[in-house]
């Protein structure tokens, strides 16, 4: 795992994280924030889907790459756990 990759992944998702509190008290009132929270969830949780890919071992890399990367077309609920 690249550590300063994985770093500015956690400063990431940390700031992402302070930036939506601010917002939380603005959703009832605003579209505008709204949006921008929505954007917020979303980039999050494409960090978090990075620092897991960084987490994981050699031999789950290599069957990421070959098997599951035939598509190169993301959706929304690849960046998401269920």
């Amino acid at each position: 795992m690249s550590s300063r990759k994985a770093q500015k992944l956690r400063q990431s998702i940390l700031k992402y994280n302070t930036e939506m509190s601010k917002l939380k008290d603005e959703l009832a009132s605003s579209q505008e924030a709204n949006l921008k929270y929505n954007r917020l969830v979303i980039k999050k949780a494409v960090c978090k889907k990075e620092l897991d890919t960084l987490k994981g071992s050699v031999l789950q890399k290599i069957i990421n790459k070959f098997l599951l990367n035939k598509t190169k077309e993301k959706i929304i609920c690849d960046y998401f756990k269920s």
